[in-house]
Parts: structure tokens; sequence; C-alpha cells
């Protein structure tokens, strides 16, 4: 949004751009859900370490660290989930051996050494739940909004930290997906919140319109509750199952939401060229003067928060962007990040923030990014050039 304008200098608070990729984790790529399996992903084949280097390389050309919201059920080494009530349709008896290779090793080994690029995201085990052995949808809501039972959520929890500790995952994720969009919100100490973020999850993305609202949320696109903010996912570009997808106009939404099938080929060496195609598009929105690319989650909430729920008052010369609404742990260490066309970038300063860095593009459009004081009130000071 515009916060201030005059014949000289042009000010935005850029909306966020991020990409959360869902559904990542399946080794197997076929949607069962007809013989009362998984939907995994709709995709053509197995999935292979080359699915996950085109993730890396999309990272990279954005210089963002993408969230994938991972399904970790066909990671699981030792059969865990026979233990884990509706994780799986096999109940007691699962048995992972088609999933059990040499390639578990080799793409752990390759996560771990892309942190820096690619942040694991809580999506679920296996995506759905298994009620006395009939596929429910879906893992921890059903489709009314109603929470499955809270030891039920617990153990899947833990199953899902089990799963990353057989692999060498040793961070606790801070971003969960809902699988299907199926959450709620709003009932406090009850809710889904209070238990992740006893997991240590700080993050949510989801639909709104998907959730039950046990009481309103506190802005119509970000809400929060027991230490936990809820970002509105906004609507997806393409369907969930379409492989190699075409890309599509981008929504105004801080949220991309893409499934992996939508960004690899069914040929895994052609992968690259489904991905420079989305980082054409994400690039070119992300560079318009009204967005910004989100480094990483953290970044997302924070600038996301920012742009919906700051209190704004400009002037001929000083705007001040208040964000005492902005929830503590959103904001704690996190910078606000703000767009600039001006004649005279020397005659703007700033107060109740420290400048933390400043990039200008072939465009002349300075990106500043800004430590908010401990006051939560930023100002920023535009001098009229001399006559």
């Amino acid at each position: 949004m515009i916060i201030f304008h005059d014949t000289q200098t042009t000010i935005a608070l850029p909306l966020p751009l991020f990409v959360v990729v869902e559904d990542v984790g399946w080794w197997q790529g076929s949607d069962d859900s007809a013989n009362n399996g998984p939907y995994r992903n709709g995709f053509p084949r197995r999935h292979c370490l080359a699915d996950y280097e085109a993730l890396v390389h999309l990272s990279e050309l954005l210089s963002m660290r993408l969230a994938i919201a991972l399904v970790i059920g066909e990671w699981d080494r030792t059969n865990w989930l026979a233990g884990v009530r509706g994780a799986t349709w096999m109940g007691d008896g699962w048995e992972n051996s088609t999933n059990q290779g040499p390639w578990l090793d080799t793409t752990a080994a390759y996560l771990r050494s892309h942190e820096g690029h690619l942040e694991l995201a809580v999506h679920g085990l296996c995506h759905e739940y298994w009620q006395n052995g009939r596929l429910c949808r879906s893992e921890f809501h059903d489709q009314s909004g109603m929470m499955r039972p809270p030891a039920i959520i617990a153990s899947h929890l833990e199953a899902f930290r089990s799963l990353l500790q057989q692999n060498g995952f040793l961070r606790s994720p801070r971003l969960f997906v809902p699988p299907a969009l199926f959450h709620s919100f709003g009932n406090g100490n009850d809710s889904i919140q209070c238990l992740l973020h006893s997991f240590g999850i700080e993050y949510v993305t989801t639909r709104f319109a998907r959730c039950r609202h046990f009481s309103p949320p506190i802005h119509e696109k970000i809400t929060w509750e027991c230490g936990v903010t809820i970002l509105e996912r906004g609507v997806a570009p393409v369907p969930w199952n379409a492989c190699a997808a075409a890309p599509e106009m981008i929504r105004n939404q801080p949220i991309v939401p893409l499934h992996w099938g939508n960004l690899l080929h069914g040929d895994p060496a052609q992968n690259l060229t489904v991905i420079n195609r989305w980082a054409a598009l994400l690039l070119n929105e992300a560079n318009d003067f009204m967005r910004i690319a989100a480094t990483d989650s953290a970044d997302c909430w924070c600038q996301a928060a920012a742009y919906y729920l700051a209190r704004l008052q400009a002037s001929a010369s000083d705007v001040s962007i208040d964000l005492s609404d902005v929830p503590a742990n959103v904001l704690a260490g996190q910078t606000i990040a703000l767009k600039i066309k001006s004649t005279c970038p020397h005659l703007i300063s700033y107060s109740g923030a420290d400048l933390t860095s400043e990039t200008t593009d072939d465009h002349h459009v300075s990106t500043v990014r800004l430590l908010p004081s401990s006051d939560k009130k930023i100002r920023i000071h535009i001098k009229s050039s001399p006559p």
C-alpha cells in the first residue's frame, strides 16, 4: 500500500510474497484415495532426489527460503506408524518397505545440507485420518472443522517429530499447513493452536473460509491465539494435482500456495524447465513496487502483519507507522520492509527504528529494511529539497 506520496517521493509498505509448497515428502506419487489409501499428490511417477533439487533451484532463483509442507509417513524407517492410531490405511499392519531404500539417506543428507534453502513444515503423516480403518478427511480436523481428539492430534505430532529424528532432522518445525485446509481457531486453550504451540509451532497458514470459527478472527486476513499466528492462505493459482502446471497469475495475497507436482515434470531431467517458468512469474510479481519477496516464513508473517495491522498517519513531511497491534512474537527481531521512489533519497531519515539494509534496483526503487525499536513506532521524515 502507498503510505506517502508527493511530487518527489513515493513510499510503499509492500505486501509480502512467499512460496509454500504442499504435499512434499511422498515417495509414491499416485492418488490412492479410491482404494481407501491416501490422496498423495496425484503425480504420475515416484519422487526422487531431483524433485528436491528442483525446489532448491527455485529457492536460489528467488533468494527465498521456501516452506515445504511435509507429508512424512513414507519416510518411516522402522514402521513406527503401526502404533499410531488413525495414521495409515494399514492400521496395526503398517509396513513401509516399498519406500525404505538408500534414497532416504541420500535425500535426508541433501535436505540437511540445504536447510538455508528449504524450511520443513508440518503437513501431516499421511495427510488423512483412518477411522476404524476407513479413510476420513483429513488428519487433524474433519470436513466440518471439528478437531480430532486432542490425544490423537498430540500422538500424530509426536510421530511426526519421531520420523524427523529418524531421518536426522533435529530442528523443530515452526510452520503448520493443515491438510485439505480443514482447521479451526477461536477456542483458546481448547484449540489446536494450544497443542501446536506446545510442539514449537509459531505459524499456521490456511483458508479462513475452510475453518471453523469458534470466535471471529482478529482481522479478516490474520489472527492468533496461544502464541500461534494464523495467516490467510488464499486461493491456489493452479489445481493441486496439475503436473508441470503452466504458471498462472499470482493473486494479491502473501502466500503463493503451490503443490509439489505443480513444479515438477514427468521426466525429472525436465524439472528445471518448469521451475524456471514459475520463477520468472514470481520474480516479476515480487519486483512490483507494491510487493516484496519474503526471505522466509518469519519475514513473511511479520511483513504481512505490518501490512494488515499497522496504524498509519502521514503529513506533508512525516509518516508514522504504529505497529502496536502486531503480536510481539511475530515482530520480535524482525525487520519491516519499505519500497521508496524518490528524486532525493538522501533527504529521507528514520527514527524509532534502525536501518539494517538499503538496496536500489535498476529502476531506482530503493528497498529499506527497518528494525523497530521497543515502542513499535517507526517514523519517516521527508525533507523538501532546497529551492
